[in-house]
C-alpha cells in the first residue's frame, strides 16, 4: 500500500466546501462579520507533539480581506451550564492573546493554546472529555458577530503520542518449563499490511504509558501488557496487567524509536507448564484522533 505522509495543523475549524463557505463570504448584507464554525468541537491534546492547539475564527461578508481585523473573546464559564463538561483549570492552560488577528489576505485567524504537561499528567480526568474551554467572541474590529455563532465549547482530553494501530511482527519460542526444552518456534506476522500480519491497539493510560490489547500472537480481552516509555532515551518498560491471563516479564531490553514509530520489544511469560519468549516489532499504522483517520508516515510535529 502507499502510505500517506500527513502535516497536520490542530486547528479548531472545520473545512467547508466552496457551496457552505459562499454563505458567509457573499457581500449581500454590506457589511463584514465574524464567527466560530461550531458550537462545539472536540479535541484531543498529545503529549509528545507539542501539547498546544489552535482555536479558530472566521470572517465573511467578503470575497477579499485587504486588511488585519481583531477579534476580542473571553473564556465565559457560564456556557457550560446544563452541559456534561467542567470548566478546565486557568493554570492547566495558557492563552497567546485576547485578541485573534484574522490577517490580511486570509479568513482565518487562530489563537494558541498552551498545556502544562505536569498539570495534565496528574489529571486522571483527561483520559476523556471531562473538561472543556468555552470561547465566546465579545468584540470585534469589524462590523458585527454572526448571531448565534459567538460562542464554541471545546472539550478536551489527552492521548499521548504512543496511542494508535500498529502493525505486529515477531516470533515465540515455546519451552517445556520442567525440562527448560525447546519445543517450537512460531513465527507471526510477514509484512507491514500484510494479510497475516496481526494489527495491535495501544491506547493512552499516562502520557508515558499505553495499554497493548495482546501478548504475542493471543490477542482479545484476556490478554493485556503495559509499555511505558522513557522519554529520555526512549527506553521501554514491560509491565504486567494484573487482570491478564498472562503476567509478563521483561527478558532484556525494549525501545521505542520516535521517528519510525516503531516498538521493538522482549518479554517473557508462563502458562505453568511452558514457558513463551517474545521478540516482535509493533510498527505504527493508524490512529484515529477526533474522527479523523491519521495513516502511517515518519515523524510527527514536535518530535
Amino acid at each position: 500500500m502507499k502510505y500517506s505522509y500527513l502535516m497536520l495543523t490542530l486547528v479548531l475549524a472545520l473545512v467547508f466546501s466552496c457551496e457552505e463557505y459562499e454563505d458567509y463570504v457573499v457581500d449581500t448584507a454590506g457589511y463584514t462579520d465574524v464567527y466560530f464554525p461550531k458550537p462545539e468541537l472536540q479535541r484531543s491534546i498529545v503529549s509528545g507533539e507539542g501539547l498546544s492547539i489552535k482555536v479558530g475564527v472566521y470572517l465573511g461578508g467578503v470575497r477579499e480581506n485587504n486588511e488585519d481585523h481583531q477579534v476580542k473573546y473571553v473564556i465565559d464559564e457560564t456556557l457550560l451550564v446544563d452541559t456534561p463538561y467542567t470548566l478546565m483549570p486557568d493554570d492547566y492552560y495558557s492563552l497567546g492573546e485576547d485578541e485573534i488577528t484574522v490577517p490580511k489576505g486570509s479568513f482565518q485567524g487562530l489563537v494558541d493554546v498552551k498545556f502544562d504537561s505536569l498539570k495534565l499528567a496528574q489529571d486522571t480526568l483527561l483520559r476523556d472529555f471531562n473538561y472543556a474551554l468555552p470561547f465566546k467572541i465579545v468584540s470585534t474590529s469589524v462590523d458585527s458577530i454572526l448571531e448565534g455563532k459567538e460562542q464554541t465549547i471545546i472539550p478536551l482530553k489527552l492521548m499521548n503520542t504512543y496511542e494508535g494501530n500498529f502493525y505486529q511482527v515477531g516470533s515465540l519460542k515455546q519451552f517445556f518449563t520442567a525440562t527448560k526444552v525447546l519445543d517450537t518456534v512460531y513465527v507471526y506476522g510477514d509484512d507491514l499490511d500484510g494479510p497475516n500480519t496481526p494489527i495491535r491497539t495501544l491506547s493512552s493510560i499516562m502520557m508515558d504509558t499505553v495499554d497493548l490489547d495482546g501478548i504475542g500472537p493471543r490477542g482479545g480481552d484476556g490478554y493485556h501488557m503495559r509499555l511505558k516509555v522513557d522519554p529520555k532515551d526512549n527506553s521501554v518498560e514491560i509491565i504486567a496487567d494484573t487482570a491478564s491471563v498472562y503476567q509478563v516479564f521483561p527478558n532484556g531490553k525494549s525501545t521505542w524509536d520516535p521517528v519510525k514509530r516503531k516498538f521493538v520489544l522482549s518479554y517473557k511469560y508462563s502458562d505453568g507448564e511452558r514457558d513463551y519468549e517474545v521478540e516482535e516489532k509493533l510498527t505504527f499504522r493508524n490512529r484515529v484522533r477526533d474522527g479523523i483517520n491519521e495513516w502511517r508516515w515518519e515523524g510527527f510535529p514536535g518530535n
